[in-house]
């Protein structure tokens, strides 16, 4: 065999070789277990940082039924724009705290008066606040797609969006 091959015969034996060894006795063989620091998250969100990361921001959330992205501004009210509506639906949002596990959880709430569609309900809707911010796809600033005090679209978006740039690149045109 030529060294070229036995070095190449080598590298390849090598990582073959290395994971038929001894694991890690330091690494978990157990079922998954929590993430501390997203746990922390949720349990330590204050009503002030949850007030600042939804005033007056636009939100990707693509969790249970439609995808919709959402102006949330600095005064309680909600615009929510969903995959397959023409329609933008109005609705509030507010943050509160409530007991859990010895402790004060803040919460963020949604509700859409007069509107029963998946993912809206017309009643208070709570989420824990750090929960709700890490499973929002995507979150900025102001309100670039212009929905603030919309009733209707500008179009209906037919499957969800990669991102809100997606979304920005077709309002603006």
């Amino acid at each position: 065999m030529s060294p070229f091959r036995s070095a190449l015969a080598f590298l390849i034996a090598a990582p073959l070789a290395a994971a038929c060894s001894n694991p890690d006795p330091a690494a978990p063989v157990g079922p998954a277990v929590p993430m501390p620091q997203i746990q922390a998250s949720i349990d330590n969100s204050t009503p002030d940082a949850a007030q600042r990361g939804m005033a007056n921001k636009t939100w990707l959330w693509a969790g249970n039924g439609p995808a919709q992205i959402h102006y949330s501004t600095a005064d309680g009210r909600d615009f929510a724009w969903v995959v397959g509506q023409r329609r933008i639906f109005a609705g509030e949002w507010q943050v509160n705290t409530a007991p859990g596990g010895g402790q004060s959880i803040t919460q963020i709430c949604l509700r859409y008066p007069g509107v029963r569609l998946s993912g809206l309900s017309p009643d208070w809707s709570c989420r824990p606040a750090g929960q709700m911010f890490y499973e929002m796809a995507e979150r900025e600033a102001g309100d670039p797609l212009r929905i603030n005090g919309r009733t209707t679209a500008l179009f209906v978006l037919e499957k969800t969006p990669a991102n809100l740039a997606e979304v920005q690149a077709r309002v603006r045109n």
